[in-house]
């Protein structure tokens, strides 16, 4: 394999995490228009890139066959966004990374999402490694890393470029038997 393909749809007890589509535009606009920022890298900044990003630009990233971007859906309405990126078929390793709507965060989506695409990773691939960064200060993003059995392995210092200047980024993996 070569590429994620999540058909049918990933499934957990609350969401349906699923590629992007066309049909998404009205709720993209809205997240745009209130410059909320969960979607994934790449997202249009004005609502006149919406049609284009929805056709083309948010699965640049699966024809590459380097990951995917995926729409975590509750009762019809988008709460968030997923990816899987940063792919290395050979060695078996991915990352990934997520955000949820303001609105609709602290409710547990984001945890929920990290831990079905990691099982559906892990069963529909020969990927032995999942990994995670996040900003050092960002205890919200660490904190739903463990929840989903994340194990903290360490800090990259000063490995990122934040508008305040240089941050540490903590990495965190998941191997195929974290879930056994």
């Amino acid at each position: 394999m070569t590429a994620f393909v999540p058909d049918p749809p990933i499934l957990t007890g609350r969401l349906v995490i699923r590629p992007f589509r066309p049909g998404d535009a009205p709720r993209v606009r809205s997240v745009i228009r209130a410059r909320d920022r969960f979607l994934p890298p790449g997202a249009p900044g004005h609502p006149s890139g919406i049609s284009q990003w929805l056709s083309h630009g948010v699965h640049e990233l699966h024809r590459s066959g380097q990951g995917v971007h995926l729409a975590m859906e509750t009762d019809g309405l988008i709460v968030g966004a997923i990816s899987l990126f940063r792919t290395l078929w050979g060695a078996g390793t991915t990352e990934v990374g997520y955000g949820v709507h303001p609105l609709h965060q602290d409710r547990g989506y984001a945890t929920e999402a990290l831990l079905g695409v990691a099982r559906w990773v892990f069963e529909t691939t020969e990927m032995r490694r999942i990994e995670l960064r996040a900003a050092l200060d960002n205890t919200a993003s660490l904190r739903v890393a463990e929840k989903a059995g994340f194990v903290r392995e360490g800090v990259l210092r000063a490995a990122d470029l934040g508008e305040d200047g240089p941050r540490d980024i903590v990495v965190l993996g998941m191997l195929r038997s974290d879930l056994s």
